[in-house]
Formats: structure tokens, sequence, C-alpha cells
């Protein structure tokens, strides 16, 4: 499978986040690429099988979270159709983000297949579990046997 990450990042807590489930994927044997959402390759994303798509949590500690740059986001183009997870890296509260990911994902036309919140001070928990069922359901959705 050809999966690509994209992501927005401020503080780089969220590209190291990508760079870590791009190197998860391609520990599962497929190829993978990494870009921010500005710098996407978008003949790449247009021929990938998965999308992962992340960004940051934005908002006061107590509420009003939001994915951070969000309108990058919206940018993005070549997801249509594509099953596409999301993350969200933050500090103290991400409120319901992850959500709001997938409402961003739908707006661009992927198939929503989750997503999950990663605390800037512990990076990698769960990190690895999240990318294989991830992979799991889009070979699932793509009809392709599981490698």
């Amino acid at each position: 499978m050809k999966v690509a990450v994209v992501y927005e990042s401020r503080t780089g807590n969220t590209a190291a986040v990508a760079e870590m489930i791009g190197a998860a994927v391609q520990e599962l044997g497929h190829e993978v690429g990494v870009w921010n959402s500005r710098k996407v390759n978008l003949d790449y994303l247009t021929d990938a099988d998965m999308v992962f798509l992340g960004t940051w949590t934005d908002g006061i500690i107590i509420g009003g979270h939001r994915p951070g740059d969000s309108g990058k986001l919206l940018d993005i183009p070549g997801i249509w159709g594509k099953p596409t997870a999301g993350f969200v890296t933050y500090a103290l509260h991400a409120g319901n983000v992850i959500e709001k990911v997938g409402d961003v994902v739908k707006l661009l036309g992927g198939d929503w297949l989750g997503g999950r919140t990663f605390r800037r001070q512990r990076k990698a928990d769960g990190l690895a579990n999240f990318v294989v069922a991830a992979v799991d359901a889009a070979e699932e959705r793509l009809g392709l046997a599981h490698s």
C-alpha cells in the first residue's frame, strides 16, 4: 500500500509524530511519504491508497479546542475516497479536536477511519497500535490482503 502522512505543525510536536507514524508504516512494509501540508507532493498524494492527516490542538486550556491551522488542511487536494486516519498533538487537553479533524477529512472527501490524540510529552504512547489498526482498517476498506 502507498501511504501519505500530511500534517500541520507549529512547534514541531506534530511533525515529530508524523515522522514516527511514517516510520511505523514503513516498518509494516508499506511505501510512505511524510509532508507538511504546504509542501506535500501532490502526485504522491493523488496516487496514495491511504492518508494520515494530523495537526495540533489550538485553543485555551479550558475550552474552545479546534484543529490548528485547519484552513491549511482544507486546502489539501487529493484525498477523495481515500481511507484517512487523523492524529492530533496537544499539551494539556485535546477536547474534541480529533472529531473536528474527522469533519475536515469528510469535507475533503476522505473516508474517515477515526483518529488518535498524542500528548506532546508522551508522543510515542499508543502510536504503534494506532498505526497498525489504521493500516488494517484501510486495507479492509480497500479489499487488500493484510500484510
